[in-house]
């Protein structure tokens, strides 16, 4: 499953976001998009979903809406309810979803998941929150799923534990994961495609290792920085 950009260039009030853009995000391992604040990272997935249209070029792949799934950086829980309550909701609106298998979950999926039912999301850390809100889109019928920083604002065993939440989903052929992180160090060997947003274009890097690969200490830090023509702090 791919998604391909073709020529794509988008301004927004006169401002130039993106410039004849060519990249292909391509499903089988995690799409890593980087790029500092402010560089169209959050543009490029309006685009890819529809709620924005290029000015010119094209986006092709399976961009229908109902294939998509896109979860921004900060999204709202209600306190008050459980994380069943949470199930019941995603699941219910959705346009379809695959059923929970108890028995299938790793030892730590399985803990954390009859943990987090009874609980009510405002008695959770935002990790909790974060894994179990992508736990439960996995299952959703959807193609294509867009993550805004999921890992953002919380602590680092939850950051594991949404990792492999999001390299297993990945490994499923038929979804493809595109997911923006300023984190780099929580992908150091990481099996994925990295894409580099800058100066309005896109570099596509096919493993962790071509993209660090101009730091003499293989930082991935190091490496952003070469790749975006700053001196390494």
């Amino acid at each position: 499953m791919k998604i391909i950009l073709n020529n794509v260039s988008f301004s927004y009030n006169k401002h130039s976001v993106l410039k004849n853009c060519d990249d292909e995000f391509i499903s089988g391992k995690i799409n890593y998009l980087l790029g500092y604040n402010g560089a169209g990272k959050s543009t490029l997935f309006d685009l890819i979903s529809g709620i924005q249209k290029v000015d010119t070029g094209k986006i092709t792949g399976n961009t229908q809406t109902k294939a998509i799934l896109y979860q921004t950086q900060n999204p709202v829980f209600f306190g008050s309810l459980k994380g069943r309550d949470l199930q019941e909701f995603i699941f219910g609106v959705s346009d379809g979803h695959k059923e929970i298998t108890i028995a299938e979950l790793s030892p730590r999926f399985k803990s954390l998941y009859h943990d987090l039912m009874p609980r009510k999301l405002g008695d959770m850390s935002a990790g909790e929150k974060r894994w179990l809100l992508i736990f439960l889109e996995s299952y959703l019928n959807k193609k294509i799923f867009l993550l805004d920083e999921p890992t953002s604002g919380v602590d680092p065993v939850s950051t594991q534990q949404i990792n492999r939440q999001l390299l297993q989903m990945a490994q499923d052929p038929q979804k493809l994961l595109i997911v923006t992180t300023h984190d780099l160090h929580h992908i150091v060997d990481v099996n994925c495609y990295i894409h580099l947003l800058h100066n309005k274009k896109i570099k596509r890097f096919d493993s962790y290792a071509a993209f660090v690969k101009p730091s003499a200490k293989l930082d991935p830090e190091e490496a952003f920085a070469l790749w975006t023509g700053n001196d390494p702090i």
